[in-house]
């Protein structure tokens, strides 16, 4: 990597963002806010999906044969629940789908989070829809997901309440902010994710461009911020509790380490209900 020039007036500005960034609504109420390694509960209903993206972590899941069989995980006195990290929900469609919130709400006094690509969707009552879009153009859409549906999903995200954008230095970051204006003029709340490198799409992302030298935190803050991103509730934690016995310039070219496994649901399986 060569010598990275960044001015002490970019590094304050960035550690200001911090300082000042918001979560996404998702984040309310999640074990990560305190420090607990651990999301929401999540109802998965299903390990397919209608798209191919090359940074997709349920990949490297689905190559070790560890993908999660449909149920509630987690405890059962959840405040929100994801619905689902695995596999696209709504391949399910609309009307199973609400059956599920309906009987979700019936057994929990929880918030429901619904966790989608945005292909198939259509109005729905879950509390936050999160469709995520990570490419401003179709062309760029095309490349990362392997179809051709980027005029369908934007069009779609007048059901949704959250445009979630995976950070993908090399290969998405001159986007961002585009991404995050597509969210503004829709009046949705935007947040941007950094990628999870997994055993399994390491060689994906690198095809696709992936500039492993960039996965920095200054390299991520800095898209943030100029796009008006929120950043995740964990991250953001972990973030001040370093600035706290560090300077922010001793940080910022900091990068994470790649998982050693493939991600798996660390939650105890409950329930199935019929659909």
């Amino acid at each position: 990597m060569g010598i990275r020039i960044v001015s002490g007036k970019r590094l304050r500005e960035l550690e200001a963002f911090v300082e000042s960034a918001k979560h996404p609504s998702h984040c309310e109420g999640c074990p990560g806010l305190e420090g607990i390694a651990l999301h929401h509960p999540s109802y998965e209903l299903t390990d397919k999906c209608n798209l191919n993206c090359v940074f997709c972590y349920a990949h490297s899941t689905r190559k070790a044969g560890k993908l999660p069989k449909p149920g509630y995980y987690g405890d059962l006195n959840p405040k929100a629940i994801t619905v689902s990290q695995y596999g696209e929900p709504t391949l399910i469609g609309v009307e199973k789908l609400e059956r599920l919130f309906s009987l979700l709400r019936k057994r929990f006094n929880a918030r429901i989070d619904l966790q989608t690509n945005g292909v198939l969707l259509k109005r729905v009552s879950a509390d936050i829809v999160m469709v995520s879009l990570s490419a401003s153009k179709r062309e760029s859409y095309l490349r990362l997901t392997g179809f051709d549906h980027f005029d369908r999903v934007v069009r779609n995200l007048e059901f949704a309440t959250t445009v979630r954008a995976v950070f993908l230095p090399g290969i998405n970051d001159g986007e961002v902010e585009e991404i995050g204006k597509i969210a503004e003029e829709r009046e949705l709340e935007f947040m941007l994710q950094p990628c999870s490198i997994h055993p399994g799409i390491e060689e994906r992302l690198k095809k696709a461009g992936y500039d492993f030298e960039r996965d920095t935190l200054y390299d991520y803050l800095d898209s943030a911020e100029k796009s008006n991103a929120r950043v995740p509730g964990c991250l953001l934690r972990i973030i001040r509790e370093m600035l706290e016995v560090q300077d922010f310039e001793d940080i910022a070219f900091s990068r994470r380490s790649f998982a050693s496994r493939p991600p798996e649901i660390r939650r105890e399986w409950q329930f199935c209900f019929e659909l």
